[in-house]
């Protein structure tokens, strides 16, 4: 088995977990797909021609209630025929994820996949996937609305304070040495503006609940067939047009944000009607996401993808927030409504 992490200590344990799952005897290679919060693995086997993709889920990140809820939205979501999302292959014992010892004696999780085909959507036709993925958004937040979850249910929050306060997992944008001079005065009042709006646009039930939390393009399979949400590993209690600001993630200081969200919302709209106000917030959710992108390119800096958006990621932020703080940012798309 090729192992492109060798070195890695949660790396090693791909054959651990798929012997939990009762399939490392006829393992034939894992191939390393993606590096984030977790490492993502397509494994091929000497038994069958389907493969599947296991996900490695970083030490002490997610609890294992946490990432049995997340499996078992999902599995929800596609019971119901909510969402396309890949099916959740259960352990031997029928448990959503594995549980097993890990590298200095922690337990390592694990959640294994059924393989979907799909590549992430290419830039030259986002417009068209962006109407798709807003539709599919609006879906999966009204199924949430829905959906009476058992008591066990747990989901970490996706709040001002999850996301760049002291509860946020990755750390806060002042902890990135990338920002220019002058640049942290320049964020610290974007932020200051969009915790005054969002405190103001409020979290009742109609635009705060059970959201993806997550859905940037690397999260989406487009086939010919479908569109497929993948990854909830973010998944949790947030503003529902957050989801728009993620499926924005890494493009927000790109030319054609403007028609992006516009494409997203008229999907969203086909499902789910808007107030003028949840459009007014949209700024806000784009200015408070790319806030914490700014700390998780920093905190995440050992994966290829957040080393390859060092320094500029942080100057384009800066250059965003400018824009946000001059009501100069998607204003055609606040005018539309």
């Amino acid at each position: 088995m090729s192992d492109p992490l060798a070195g890695l200590p949660w790396a090693r344990q791909v054959t651990a977990a798929l012997g939990a799952y009762g399939r490392a005897a006829t393992l034939a290679d894992a191939r390393l797909l993606s590096l984030s919060e977790n490492a993502t693995y397509l494994c091929t086997f000497t038994d069958t021609p389907e493969p599947l993709v296991l996900r490695l889920h970083r030490p002490d990140f997610r609890t294992l209630p946490q990432i049995r809820s997340e499996l078992m939205w999902t599995e929800r979501l596609r019971a119901d025929g909510t969402v396309a999302t890949p099916a959740v292959i259960p352990t031997p014992s029928g448990e959503p994820a594995a549980s097993f010892p890990g590298a200095d004696g922690a337990v390592q999780h694990a959640a294994l996949f059924e393989f979907v085909p799909g590549a992430e959507p290419d830039s030259t036709d986002f417009a068209y996937v962006m109407t798709i993925v807003g539709r599919q958004t609006a879906a999966l937040h009204q199924h949430a609305m829905e959906w009476r979850r058992p008591d066990t249910f747990t989901r970490p929050g996706v709040d001002l304070d999850d996301v760049i306060g002291a509860a946020s997992l990755w750390g806060h944008w002042r902890d990135s040495p990338d920002v220019p001079p002058g640049g942290a005065e320049v964020l610290a009042r974007a932020e200051e503006k969009l915790t005054r709006e969002l405190d103001a646009y409020g979290r009742s039930e109609t635009v705060f609940g059970l959201i993806h939390g997550d859905l940037r393009a690397a999260n989406l399979l487009v086939a010919p067939d479908a569109v497929r949400l993948i990854d909830f590993d973010d998944c949790g209690t947030g503003w529902f047009l957050y989801d728009l600001a993620c499926s924005l993630s890494f493009v927000e200081h790109e030319p054609r944000v403007a028609d992006w969200v516009a494409a997203w919302l008229r999907g969203y709209r086909s499902v789910r009607p808007l107030r003028e106000e949840d459009v007014r917030a949209i700024p806000a959710l784009v200015m408070l996401r790319r806030l914490a992108l700014v700390a998780w390119v920093h905190a995440r800096q050992e994966a290829p993808f957040a080393a390859s958006l060092r320094p500029t990621f942080a100057v384009q932020s800066v250059e965003v927030a400018h824009r946000y703080l001059a009501d100069d940012y998607l204003t055609d798309v606040r005018h539309e409504h």
